[in-house]
């Protein structure tokens, strides 16, 4: 067999496990485009591709293949890719190594005798269940080990692309799919305990303001996965899986705070917004600007092209007009977001509709429904 077809076959091996672990890095490893690359030495993983050497591949047994493809996949769903900022990529690559491959080891998986393991020459008095952070600073602090860029021979973490924007834009598609992976897992069991505990720490670090924002859009696309519509992305690997019946978002309200206590800079990052939701989802956006009373209503598709409005308003704040004018249009929205300082009237009751507040400001209360998020726009 080829290094791609060995490889190919280790993910249909994690897609057939019956037990919670293999589900969870099924689903992030499918994710992961395959790419030959003669240069890396062994493997090496981006948080978008993974890059490996045929003869690298070819050399492992099938056992220690599945654990160095489990390696990799770990390396992204604890952000390993974008969390190395300005520390040396060689000790940063073993660190990685040394957080994660105890817990690798005791989930049963084998890595390559040359794996790299606190408690273990050289790293003896390394104690285990650390952060990679930690450990990159035990690493100083006893001067390191310059081995190369894969001393642990069971693949790199690399640094994800340089440009912010698409760096941003990867850490919410991670966390997405990680939060998809999680929930396979439990469906089939659950996560072993100190993988589990490792993931939820990694990832609950501050998130962005518009990465949460994008987050809860995604939540309520509809990604319905049927088998009678395969997947065509898989089927040329030999792959039978669940195709997407729609990755639309459908309807989605958003409620324009326009009222006095809204300046011209907080309105140009609502706009900027409302045309980030466009260029990422394929949707209908019914935009209603008001304040204490729905001035405009305005309906514009991601294929109609750059938002042109304006957002009429002045006077004071509520948003009991909003919710009414939902009831009286019958609408089923997927979402609604409301962009405001929150300094408003709201409904006593929570609608039937999953409610977005992105909030200009610390608000003096909380929303009595609904998910709140701090936008931190330009006061």
């Amino acid at each position: 067999m080829t290094a791609m077809q060995l490889i190919r076959a280790a993910r249909v091996r994690l897609l057939l496990g019956r037990d919670g672990g293999s589900a969870f890095f099924a689903t992030l490893a499918m994710r992961l485009q395959l790419v030959e690359d003669q240069t890396i030495g062994t493997m090496a993983t981006d948080g978008k591709q993974l890059a490996f050497a045929p003869e690298f591949v070819q050399k492992l047994s099938a056992q220690e293949l599945l654990g160095v493809l489990v390696h990799e996949v770990m390396h992204n769903a604890l952000n390993h890719h974008v969390r190395r900022g300005v520390r040396n990529p060689e000790l940063w690559n073993i660190a990685c190594d040394l957080a994660i491959n105890p817990l690798l080891q005791n989930g049963g998986f084998q890595l390559p005798a040359c794996r790299l393991m606190p408690g273990e020459y050289p790293y003896h008095e390394f104690a285990a269940s650390r952060s990679a952070e930690e450990y990159y600073q035990l690493l100083q602090n006893t001067g390191g080990s310059q081995l190369g860029p894969d001393p642990g021979g069971c693949g790199q973490v690399l640094d994800a692309p340089a440009d912010r924007s698409l760096q941003r834009e990867m850490e919410v598609e991670q966390q997405i799919a990680l939060q998809q992976a999680i929930a396979v897992a439990q469906a089939m069991g659950g996560l072993p305990g100190g993988l589990a505990q490792l993931v939820e720490t990694s990832n609950t670090r501050p998130v962005p303001w518009q990465d949460r924002l994008q987050q809860f859009l995604s939540q309520q696309a509809r990604n319905d996965y049927s088998w009678l519509r395969p997947n065509r992305r898989f089927l040329a690997q030999g792959l039978y899986l669940p195709g997407l019946h729609s990755e639309e978002l459908g309807e989605v309200i958003l409620a324009i705070d326009t009222s006095g206590s809204i300046n011209q800079t907080q309105l140009g990052c609502f706009l900027q917004e409302i045309e980030s939701i466009l260029d990422c989802f394929e949707c209908t956006l019914i935009i209603l600007c008001h304040d204490a009373r729905i001035q405009s209503v305005v309906e514009w598709r991601s294929s109609d092209g750059p938002l042109q409005m304006d957002f009429p308003g002045g006077g004071g704040t509520s948003h009991l007009p909003v919710f009414e004018w939902i009831d009286e249009h019958a609408c089923t929205p997927a979402c609604v977001i409301c962009f405001t300082d929150l300094e408003t009237r709201l409904p006593k009751q929570a609608p039937n509709i999953p409610v977005l507040w992105a909030c200009t400001s610390p608000p003096r209360y909380a929303p009595p429904f609904g998910t709140m998020i701090e936008m931190k726009t330009p006061s």
